[in-house]
């Protein structure tokens, strides 16, 4: 047995893993801080602290899955109804029956209008000719199933979209079966966008443990992949004995454990104290390779393709290269504050949500007051609306018989066209779900009445709170390795710190300039390339042959 695999056990086939950018990153942080090449063995103890307490993986997968499917949730689509007053008696009085709301029976009667449409020209066509369609409301539908029932009835013409609706509503209403399941199963299905996984990662397990994952995964219905991904976050979630487990499951063997567990406690108090004053540092390759730690940054998909075609270029692998000389001239620009203010505002218009329509209902006293308060403030009434809600999520309080007189309230004649950002729609919602259903609307005229009982410190609230919109997360997926010196590094760190940023924030707005304005930087990169003195003429040399022949496979001799 050898002194670099002594105590070791062999192990076997790799298995593919893909796991979130975010998760691949912080397991890469951990195994980084134990030693090199550790990440295989920080998933394999992942895996047998899984497989160590099989009977809470349920639970956990379970709890995993419903906040997957929570955060890839899809808004709902929203769709004018129009029904004569008879049909929208009928629709209502099942929804006040079986204790839900108008969408989700109309979202169970497609379900099953498309699961079963027959012969549904003739109706539709006598519905879309009717004329006694006085009953006006609002339906909330997944995306994908209007693009179904469009594609089912274009293909007889015009796509009679609201009619077919009204069809298959009258269909549920004269056969409503079993809809309370259906309620449970359908009507609160949403739509969600697929999972965000990274690059595939080898890892090799033993078949002892594959085996008992894969029987794990059977009994569950799931996967290796999946349950690794839960093991991922179970182990990051209380990392303890990291290190020394790790240690353990690349050194198994019991005869030489102690030793190996004491080189590898040495060999990492030698890398955490300082080197020796009289230790030279590293030069640069002669062979022009970049120098410096690699470190790892996150950009979309788009942005990489594009780099990496820019950098094609200049020969292969130039893609660390060019990112040098964009982070090189950021840090030179005077003017890197108001670009990175601009690439923030560019970025939150992309990504902010829209706002969910609201109709504010009031009487018309205090419709009166409550224009008049807008009229003081020089606000909108969306505005206001936007502070009284968020107020009220902030300390709600004692609201309950506030809200029982408030949805007995009658002649609620002044209306207003409002809009709530779609997370204050949610939680208006789930406050209003406590009490019963459909008291979302006295929900938000309690917190109105609380804000012209009570507006002071409204200015400033109109400046912080009325303009927030709620942002999804930047779809950065696609990981990049840049290898950056120390030198650069304290520049780079210097300006994060001046202007409030970080280095991941920085290095994708060099990407993105870099890919703006990349016109004469054939010398920049060439000195980033080929930094060492005694042998650049001859790399430039070379430099030049090899694009020679590349233009040349091309087609072209210029």
């Amino acid at each position: 047995m050898s002194e670099t695999s002594m105590g070791r056990v062999p192990v076997g086939e790799p298995i593919p893993l893909r796991f979130d950018p975010a998760t691949k990153q912080r397991l890469e942080e951990y195994a980084a801080g134990i030693g090199p090449r550790r990440f295989g063995a920080l998933v394999r103890v992942a895996a047998r602290r899984l497989l160590a307490d099989p009977d809470r993986v349920p639970d956990a997968l379970d709890q995993a899955r419903r906040a997957s499917a929570d955060a890839r949730r899809i808004p709902w689509a929203e769709r004018p109804l129009d029904l004569d007053p008879a049909t929208s008696t009928r629709l209502n009085e099942l929804a006040r029956e079986l204790h839900t709301d108008r969408s989700a029976i109309v979202r169970v009667a497609l379900h099953r209008f498309l699961t079963a449409a027959g012969r549904f020209r003739h109706p539709v066509l006598r519905e879309d000719a009717r004329t006694d369609l006085t009953s006006s409301t609002r339906v909330y539908l997944n995306r994908s199933t209007l693009d179904r029932l469009d594609r089912l009835i274009g293909r007889n013409g015009d796509a009679r979209t609201a009619a077919a609706i009204r069809v298959a509503v009258r269909r549920l209403l004269d056969a409503p079966g079993d809809l309370a399941a259906d309620l449970g199963a359908i009507g609160a299905a949403r739509d969600l966008t697929p999972e965000t996984l990274g690059p595939r990662t080898n890892v090799h397990f033993d078949d002892d443990l594959r085996d008992q994952l894969d029987t794990l995964a059977e009994r569950l219905d799931s996967n290796r992949a999946e349950l690794m991904r839960l093991a991922a976050r179970r182990l990051l979630a209380n990392p303890r004995d990291l290190e020394k487990s790790v240690t353990e499951e690349i050194y198994r063997g019991d005869a030489n454990r102690d030793q190996l567990i004491a080189r590898n406690t040495r060999r990492q108090q030698t890398a955490a104290a300082d080197p020796p004053a009289h230790m030279p540092l590293r030069a640069p390759s002669p062979q022009g390779n970049p120098f410096g730690k690699r470190h790892v940054f996150r950009f979309d998909e788009d942005t990489k393709r594009r780099l990496e075609e820019l950098a094609d270029e200049y020969g292969p692998r130039r893609v660390s290269a060019l990112l040098r000389v964009g982070i090189r001239r950021l840090i030179g620009s005077p003017h890197t504050d108001e670009a990175l203010a601009q690439a923030r505002r560019v970025a939150a218009q992309a990504r902010a949500l829209p706002h969910a329509p609201v109709t504010l209902r009031l009487d018309s006293p205090t419709g009166a007051r409550f224009l008049a308060l807008a009229a003081r403030y020089e606000a909108s009434p969306r505005d206001l609306v936007a502070v009284a809600v968020h107020r009220f999520l902030t300390a709600p309080g004692h609201y309950r018989a506030a809200l029982i007189d408030e949805a007995g309230a009658s002649g609620l004649d002044e209306k207003f066209k409002v809009s709530l950002r779609p997370s204050v729609r949610r939680g208006i919602d789930r406050l209003a779900d406590r009490h019963g259903t459909r008291l979302a609307s006295a929900l938000v005229r309690v917190a109105v009445r609380r804000l012209m009982d009570d507006p002071g410190g409204l200015a400033g609230d109109l400046e912080t709170v009325a303009p927030v919109h709620d942002l999804r997360p930047a779809p950065r997926t696609a990981r990049v390795d840049v290898a950056l010196d120390d030198e650069l590094l304290v520049h780079l760190d210097a300006l994060a710190a001046r202007l409030g940023s970080d280095r991941q924030e920085l290095v994708y707005l060099a990407a993105k300039r870099i890919l703006r304005f990349h016109h004469n930087i054939e010398n920049r990169m060439l000195d980033e390339m080929f930094r060492a003195p005694t042998s650049r003429k001859h790399l430039l040399a070379r430099h030049a042959r090899r694009e020679r022949l590349r233009r040349m496979d091309r087609g072209s001799d210029t």
